[in-house]
């Protein structure tokens, strides 16, 4: 060997040695930068899910394996949708193809599968808590990527699909037994053992590895309950109406869960979720108890709807929660207890035509207000609802709702009339919807044991009478907190009203005002409170809730267009609906046509048929989707909302004063007018159309 041949050799093999540390310690630190990431992916995921306490959700972070001490588990949740695993991923690439999960051209089928087997071995933990396999789902959450995909048992989401995903689980878990299960998740997942401190050989820069602490981040990280929010309103934009017609914000969870002791009360301007708030109510209760929930609104066609939208929600709880209208269940009360209830509005229309020809001081009620439809409003809303004893008791009323001052010889006219239709219906055997209510309210005052009901929700209480109101509190009576009434006065569209005093009933301590516009864009809100005006209305006996409302979407300025007979706008109206379709045929579902009168509503039925336009009467409705556009009255609409309205042909100013109407009572009908035409421009969550006809 030539001198320095040693030396040459031994420098080489160090040569060759410190490559490969090298090599060994560039591995190390991509290792290090994938771990990093990972730490921040989960970091940022951390903060999606903290807010889901408002759902229920209780999040434990960074937990052992079961059976594991080097494994861990990025996030455990347990709450009302059960327990869920959540893996955090940074994947650069992803794609969903086949039925399986790809990352860039390789499936991923091992990374499931590792998943499903948490949940077996969870399943086998929990067993003795009683909580089945079912009740265990698994999801892997994309931080860079927003997707929204089922793989194997396994959902696939992006960060902003996690609380839509999770709101949308049925329910596991009992809010009794939540802390028992979380317990046993603890017990059987632990705390990850914290990390040792790094060595300062490890943190020292170096040429190659002083950028390894810069990880990218694909997104900003939601923080927060506004950010919560925001998620979930986008995931229920994004699908269908259905969908949006029951989202429900987590601020407005606890009112779904709340333990009132006594009846109780939600209200709040248009589009605040009062109706999605007495759903979701509905629901829970049905869930925790063995009687039924009966949900009950006036509009007869809208229990079909929220029947719909119930199993929506959680399939199969239509047959715990029994939805009707109240007339309709005044009706069922009688027959279970064997009448025969035969309400006969056109043959209760002659009687108070004949009653109102032969009343002897005619004159005296025309010279306050000649119109016949004035007095018999203020029967059906005001005395006979109240089961008024005598003349007495009707001088002494407060008339909630009616601004027509009636004084001294007008109460003895209108109570004349009244007496002289009860005589009318009598004599032919007739019975009007009142005597419907108030032999139903009797009947479960005689056998309350007959009707166990383990809550009573009431949406658009304020369109119900005294009479209505009163059978649903003696249908509530005896279960403490079953009672909820939840409207806005601003949004009744019928004469009269009421005080919940005259119910015998008190929501002190026990209500909640809505303040959030979740549904109308600022557009769409300041174009009905245009028309609405300032001024306040009476609110079952309370000052209404305040104007102020806080909105949260934008959108464009509702379209107005006016032409000089029908035909102008249902020409302007047909031309829309066909270009909005051809531009983005996503679905004729979108539209919703709604009128004032029911003949109108017919005439745009026609007209749609005519141009090959699907659609689907409101009456017919059952809240499924359906690609047709939706047409009907304002005051079939209430309650419902659609992504945009159409309303044609609406009059350029309020309706005109009769011959010999007296001021106030114009004002009134006025009043009303306005709050039908709130009504049904708030419908509209993201547009309206606005068809005038002139003249």
């Amino acid at each position: 060997m030539a001198a320095g041949g040693s030396a040459l050799r031994r420098s080489r093999e160090l040569e060759e040695d410190a490559e490969a540390l090298f090599s060994l310690s560039e591995l190390k630190r991509e290792e290090a930068r994938r771990y990093l990431r990972a730490s921040a992916s989960e970091a940022e995921l951390g903060g999606v899910l903290a807010p889901l306490a408002e759902l229920g959700w209780h999040v434990l972070e960074d937990r052992q394996w079961p059976g594991s001490r080097r494994a861990n588990v990025d996030f455990l949740l347990v709450g009302p949708g059960g327990v869920v695993v959540l893996d955090a991923k940074d994947w650069a690439e992803l794609s969903v193809r086949d039925g399986a999960l790809h990352r860039g051209e390789a499936r991923e089928d091992e990374e499931v599968a590792k998943l499903r087997a948490l949940c077996d071995t969870l399943g086998e933990h929990l067993a003795p808590t009683g909580v089945t396999r079912a009740a265990i789902r698994a999801a892997m959450v994309f931080t860079r990527h927003a997707v929204s995909a089922e793989v194997d048992g396994v959902a696939a989401l992006g960060p902003r699909d996690v609380a839509g995903w999770l709101a949308r689980l049925p329910l596991r878990v009992e809010d009794s037994r939540v802390a028992e299960v979380l317990a046993a998740v603890e017990e059987a997942s632990p705390p990850m053992p914290a990390a040792p401190p790094a060595s300062a050989r490890v943190g020292a820069s170096t040429r190659r590895g002083a950028a390894a602490a810069e990880v990218p981040v694909a997104q900003e990280p939601l923080e927060g309950l506004e950010d919560l929010t925001e998620a979930l309103v986008e995931r229920a934009l994004d699908g269908p109406l259905e969908d949006w017609m029951t989202f429900l914000h987590p601020a407005q969870n606890r009112l779904v869960q709340v333990g009132w002791t006594g009846p109780g009360r939600v209200r709040g301007p248009a589009g605040t979720g009062k109706t999605v708030v007495a759903l979701h109510r509905a629901v829970h209760l049905a869930e925790r108890h063995d009687e039924p929930v009966l949900f009950v609104s006036f509009v007869k066609t809208l229990p079909q709807v929220f029947e719909g939208l119930a199993e929506r929600l959680r399939p199969g709880i239509g047959e715990k929660i029994e939805f009707t209208g109240v007339h309709a269940l005044a009706y069922r009360v009688l027959q279970d207890l064997g009448g025969q209830p035969a309400p006969d509005p056109r043959r209760a229309f002659a009687a108070f035509r004949r009653a109102w020809r032969a009343c002897p001081q005619q004159e005296v009620l025309h010279g306050i207000d000649p119109r016949p439809t004035y007095w018999q409003e203020e029967i059906d809303h005001v005395i006979k609802p109240r089961r008024l004893a005598d003349l007495d008791a009707y001088r002494e009323l407060r008339r909630h709702g009616r601004v027509t001052p009636l004084r001294g010889a007008g109460r003895e006219a209108a109570w004349e009339l009244y007496l002289a239709y009860e005589a009318e219906l009598a004599q032919a055997g007739v019975q009007d919807f009142n005597d419907l209510l108030l032999q139903a309210e009797d009947a479960v005052e005689r056998f309350p044991e007959a009707f166990g009901y383990a809550a009573v929700v009431v949406d658009e209480v304020q369109d119900l009478n005294l009479a209505g109101l009163r059978l649903l509190a003696a249908l509530a009576e005896g279960t403490p907190g079953s009672l909820l009434l939840v409207g806005d006065g601003r949004q009744s569209v019928y004469p009269g009203g009421f005080s919940l005093a005259e119910a015998g009933l008190s929501v002190a301590g026990r209500g909640a005002v809505l303040s959030t516009n979740y549904r109308n864009t600022r557009q769409v809100l300041a174009c009905a409170q245009s028309v609405l005006g300032d001024h306040d209305v009476e609110d079952l006996g309370e000052a209404p809730a305040s104007h102020e409302v806080e909105v949260l979407r934008t959108g464009p300025a509702p379209l107005v267009v006016q032409g000089a007979g029908r035909e102008d706008v249902d020409a302007a109206l047909i031309s829309l609906l066909r270009t909005s379709h051809e531009r983005d045929p996503r679905g004729w579902d979108r539209y919703a046509v709604l009128t004032e009168r029911s003949a109108d509503a017919e005439r745009i039925t026609r007209l749609l048929r005519e141009h090959d336009v699907p659609s689907l009467q409101l009456t017919s409705y059952r809240g499924v989707p359906s690609d047709k556009v939706k047409v009907g009255t304002i005051k079939r609409a209430k309650g419902l909302e659609f992504p945009y309205v159409l309303l044609p042909y609406l009059s350029l100013t309020p309706p005109e004063r009769g011959d010999g109407e007296p001021e106030e009572s114009h004002t009134e009908r006025v009043d009303r007018w306005r709050r039908e035409m709130y009504v049904g421009m708030t419908r509209a969550r993201d547009g309206l159309w606005l068809g005038y006809v002139e003249g």
